[in-house]
């Protein structure tokens, strides 16, 4: 990949020197810049056109540079967060897995109707039963 960046590199400067060589008459006349706003009017000296040509390239490059900089930061401190995240996460499944098992039977998971129905011992659900053996 990073000879792929390098022959891209290259190849784009060659067909830049080779569109500056080949239009030099018509990038080296003389241009001024002119800006009107209002009652304001601002005028630069004369300046070569492959200058502006140049000079803009430039400026758009490091705009695009530094958005994609901060862009790069942000990402990579929501992938920082997001790390620390699953992190946590991933204790918290360990210590989970880690607690001991208990043979209880909560009365919240026999419904009332069923503990109402149990009126002699041998009705009783086998847990309910270990449970009284085990107490005895």
């Amino acid at each position: 990949m990073r000879y792929l960046k390098v022959l891209l590199l290259t190849l784009f400067f060659f067909v830049s020197m080779v569109f500056f060589i080949q239009n030099n008459e018509m990038l080296s006349n003389e241009l001024v810049l002119k800006l009107e706003l209002f009652d304001l009017s601002f005028a630069s000296r004369e300046l070569p056109f492959y200058l502006i040509v140049l000079v803009s390239f430039v400026v758009g490059s490091v705009f695009s540079m530094s958005y994609f900089l901060a862009e790069k930061l942000r990402l990579s401190h929501e992938l920082k967060s997001s790390k620390a995240k699953l992190a946590a996460l991933e204790q918290e499944v360990t210590s989970l897995r880690n607690l001991p098992l208990e043979e209880e039977v909560y009365h919240s998971s026999v419904s009332k109707t069923e503990t109402a129905s149990y009126s002699d011992e041998s009705a009783q659900p086998y847990s309910e039963k270990k449970r009284e053996e085990s107490a005895a």
